[in-house]
């Protein structure tokens, strides 16, 4: 998950949870493949927490819906929804108690709720202070001037270079909050980022932008010392009684000692770390970071192991190698490539690619990766190391959109922005072949086993088999084609929301579904399964669409992305789908038949 604060560590030892689109996706340390996703949003995921026990899951949404999800995290069912903010959600925290969650709303929202866990009713509400707020955290309760515990629930939050402090009363249902104190006259004003409270709720930490953090005396409500602790701002933090861990956006997290506040360990996990939570034990720490990365850490020595990455950006398309189901390579606008073993869900290899534009498009073997760029390059990228095999330079003018490799691996068949198909001799690099008919930008590209006929679409409302015949819809751009193995029937979707199905022996179709009843899901992509007897289609509608070849009924529509389902395959075996969509999120799909 690239949201911050958005991983979190079960009470249990076994399962932890983090954000994925518009998911919260339940983890075992233990199993990669045990997984349970909670659906309960149509847009990405801004917030998570967990309650203390484990007993809730609480997440906030963005968008027209910015509803707040309750979760029963032993039934994994939805227990409330709150509906009362609106364009999104900042922040959402339970308190130590489990008896009150507070929901902190966008800017645009300015409001923040308490809401009673008991019944999924409003307890109060105020305007935010700091406006905007961006984050809130519990911290006990009010103590009186004897720091003895009083009625009144304490919470802290900031935002807009400010911190405040409220005392909310759940039986008067009444909130009041008092500005934090500034270190002195003159003092520099700080951009906020994250705030936690310290284990005996006697002093907030605050990290800022600036790369330190501020330590405020909550009986004072002062901040009285300023720590220096990364160089890019920081990013999360985490307190226990041993000390206080910094995640810093310079890919640092940092070990403070809980009394002197002088750093005693540090280490560097590849990326801004935006996430931290302990163990039960407090032995362990989760460390998530922007570039998509979890790891598990020692809390004292702060040695650890990688637990699972992912991109950082949408994803563009899927490829399966030809040889074997076991694995498979995903491209994403982030300029990696991953190659994943779909036994574990692990990487295999990870290939970032720099200074090359946007990718477009990408094909896997076992021996190689091939991409093509907007900047006109197809590069080749060994598939174990990642190391750069070579590059075609100038492939097409104005960049690669399509991309293709030979079924014999000797030559790949590649498509342009401005409608030019080219072959290219892998051995030599040399063009072998230019093909110029399409007018507009070549959408996919799929070969026969003879690798002598090629289908090309594009934009421009034509699907072309080159050296047999031209087959036109005049609906909208084709956007996708998919060819059976005994290469008797293509499909195609486009800009006119429907599923074609072509003889290529016969001009007109053999068949055309629409996609929906509305005539609002435009698919982006379509493939055809191994044995023929099912294709599938992904769009705009943001399902997994699977439909009988010899009916053409749709048997399923699946649930799972929150964006544009961009690319999908069929493993060699029929067995599996896997699809990425511009949610930035990789779903793998069993198939049973």
């Amino acid at each position: 998950s690239s949201i911050c604060g958005t991983i979190c560590w079960h009470p249990n030892g076994r399962k932890f949870l983090y954000a994925a689109g518009a998911s919260v996706v339940v983890c075992d340390l233990a199993d990669p493949h045990d997984q349970v996703f909670l659906r309960g949003h149509d847009n990405d995921i801004t917030c998570l927490v967990l309650s203390p026990s484990g007993r809730y899951v609480a997440s906030g949404q963005s968008g027209y819906n910015s509803d707040v999800v309750v979760w029963d995290f032993e039934s994994k069912s939805l227990l409330y929804r709150l509906s009362e903010h609106d364009h999104g959600i900042s922040s959402v925290a339970f308190s130590h108690d489990e008896k009150l969650l507070c929901t902190v709303g966008y800017a645009t929202d300015n409001k923040i709720f308490i809401w009673d866990m008991s019944n999924g009713h409003i307890v109060t509400v105020s305007n935010a202070n700091p406006s905007p707020c961006i984050t809130a955290v519990w911290g006990g309760m009010v103590r009186n001037v004897k720091r003895r515990d009083t009625g009144h629930y304490q919470l802290a939050t900031a935002g807009n270079k400010q911190l405040a402090l409220w005392s909310i009363d759940p039986i008067k249902g009444e909130m009041e909050s008092t500005k934090v104190a500034a270190e002195g006259r003159g003092s520099q004003v700080r951009d906020f980022t994250t705030i936690a409270f310290s284990e005996d709720l006697e002093t907030l930490y605050a990290g800022t932008s600036s790369g330190d953090f501020v330590v405020v005396n909550i009986k004072q409500k002062a901040m009285n010392m300023t720590i220096p602790a990364t160089r890019q701002g920081v990013r999360s933090l985490l307190t226990s009684s041993q000390g206080m861990l910094v995640g810093g956006g310079d890919g640092t997290v940092t070990l403070f000692d809980a009394h002197s506040m002088h750093d005693i360990n540090q280490t560097n996990v590849g990326g801004p770390v935006i996430s931290l939570c302990y163990s039960p034990d407090h032995t362990e720490v989760l460390a998530g970071t922007s570039n998509g990365f979890i790891r598990r850490l020692r809390s004292d020595s702060l040695q650890g192991r990688l637990v699972c990455e992912n991109h950082s950006a949408p994803l563009i398309c899927v490829s399966f190698s030809p040889e074997s189901s076991e694995r498979f390579a995903t491209l994403s606008h982030d300029c990696s490539m991953r190659v994943w073993d779909a036994t574990d869900y692990s990487v295999i290899t990870s290939v970032f690619v720099r200074d090359a534009g946007t990718p477009a498009a990408m094909c896997y073997t076992l021996d190689f990766l091939l991409s093509g760029w907007s900047d006109g390059r197809v590069r080749a990228h060994d598939a174990e190391t990642g190391k750069n095999l070579w590059h075609i330079d100038n492939a097409h003018r104005g960049g690669v959109s399509a991309l293709q490799l030979s079924h014999n691996e000797r030559f790949v068949i590649t498509g342009g922005v401005e409608g030019e198909v080219r072959v290219w001799e892998l051995r030599s690099r040399e063009l072998v072949s230019h093909l110029k008919e399409h007018s507009g930008a070549v959408n996919s590209i799929a070969l026969y086993k003879d690798d002598v006929h090629a289908l090309s679409c594009g934009r421009d409302r034509s699907v072309l088999c080159w050296d047999l015949s031209s087959h036109v819809q005049r609906m909208g751009a084709i956007n996708s084609v998919s060819l059976t193995k005994d290469e008797t029937l293509v499909a195609t979707v486009g800009q006119e929301k429907r599923l074609t199905l072509w003889d290529l022996r016969n001009h007109d179709p053999l068949s055309v579904t629409n996609l929906s009843q509305d005539g609002s899901d435009e698919a982006m992509v379509v493939a055809i399964s191994g044995s023929g007897k099912w294709i599938a289609t992904g769009g705009t509608s943001q399902l997994l669409k699977i439909w009988n070849t010899r009916t053409m009924s749709l048997m399923t529509a699946q649930e799972g992305h929150c964006g544009t389902i961009v690319d999908l395959k069929f493993s060699p075996d029929d067995k599996q789908i896997v699809t990425v969509g511009a949610d930035g999120i990789i779903l793998v799909w069993n198939l049973y038949s």
